[in-house]
């Protein structure tokens, strides 16, 4: 299992989703009822609870297909859901900053590529995940 490549990629995959709780990935004036807020952090959680459940739902998912090496069909179609739940994450993340802050106050905060990276890290695997498929019919077709 660790020694597949895409189990690295899938647990990067985790580790940036989760990171994401942590670190922000805007920062800028937030408009609520007319009343501004400088310098607040578009957070996973903070403001709202799509992006947070979007994120969890990835962290979770990433963490599944890992152990499901054994079935790898399975596996890269979990993946590639995975991969359409992040690319809807980063249109969430958008769509907040659209929604809840002052138009040109803020900035994407550096540790915004961990969003951006995400869906880099899931093609790797599913490229990955393909190879293993494809060896596998290869040695099937030597073994008859």
């Amino acid at each position: 299992m660790i020694q597949r490549i895409q189990t690295l990629w899938l647990f990067l995959t985790a580790i940036l989703a989760a990171l994401t709780f942590k670190f922000p990935f805007y920062v800028g004036t937030w408009v609520k009822d007319n009343v501004q807020h400088p310098q607040i952090s578009l957070l996973a959680y903070n403001p709202s609870i799509l992006v947070l459940i979007a994120t969890v739902i990835i962290i979770v998912i990433a963490l599944i297909s890992i152990f499901l090496y054994k079935n790898r069909r399975q596996q890269l179609l979990i993946s590639v859901l995975n991969f359409i739940i992040s690319i809807v994450l980063i249109y969430l993340y958008y769509n907040e900053i659209h929604s809840h802050f002052l138009t040109g106050s803020g900035t994407l905060a550096l540790t915004s590529i961990f969003i951006f990276l995400i869906p880099i890290l899931l093609i790797l695997a599913m490229r990955g995940i393909n190879r293993d498929i494809k060896l596998l019919k290869r040695a099937d077709r030597l073994r008859d």
